[in-house]
């Protein structure tokens, strides 16, 4: 026996979320990863996840699945079960993600609108939480599922997902503690 609680499935989404958001831009920033440390150390924020071994898998899984990464990304949100705050908390995570390495991109910002459309938070408890994202985020009424699509469609169009390495999340490992 162990005394390891299992992770739940919402910390795994947590990671997962804050990964796909550091590769969405195709760089591994090592702000970035010292972000996911600090998270996984210090807060504790994925349970107990060994992070290593979760962020090699995370690594194979995109570079075998290339931007198809995302489509399983997507379809994990939609079917993780969430609470307005588990949705809030996976926002801020996502937010803080895109701003660990100081380099805000429009491909990020359109990831981040693609996350709000797969959220039922409603949007007065996003502006309430942060006010700095603005009304043409959250305006989910215009979100409409052409737009999601389209939204997504040009993503990926764009979008060739490079080969990550391992060593990309692992070598400054020494460094954070």
């Amino acid at each position: 026996m162990t005394d390891q609680k299992q992770p739940t499935e919402y910390q795994r989404l947590l990671l997962h979320t804050v990964f796909a958001f550091m590769i969405c831009d195709t760089h591994i920033a090592e702000d970035e990863v010292a972000l996911i440390k600090e998270k996984a150390n210090k807060k504790k924020l994925f349970g107990d996840l060994d992070i290593e071994i979760e962020l090699a898998k995370l690594i194979e899984h995109v570079n075998r699945r290339g931007i198809e990464f995302f489509d399983d990304y997507f379809k994990k949100v939609k079917r993780v079960q969430m609470s307005d705050e588990d949705e809030l908390n996976l926002l801020q995570s996502a937010i803080r993600t895109i701003q660990a390495d100081d380099k805000i991109t429009q491909e990020e910002v359109n990831f981040l609108k693609i996350l709000r459309v797969l959220l039922n938070v409603s949007n007065e408890k996003i502006i309430a939480r942060f006010p700095q994202v603005g009304p043409d985020f959250v305006d989910k009424d215009r979100f409409t599922d052409i737009y999601f699509e389209e939204l997504y469609a040009n993503y990926i169009k764009v979008k060739e997902m490079p080969m990550f390495d391992v060593s990309d999340v692992t070598d400054i490992t020494n460094e954070i503690n």
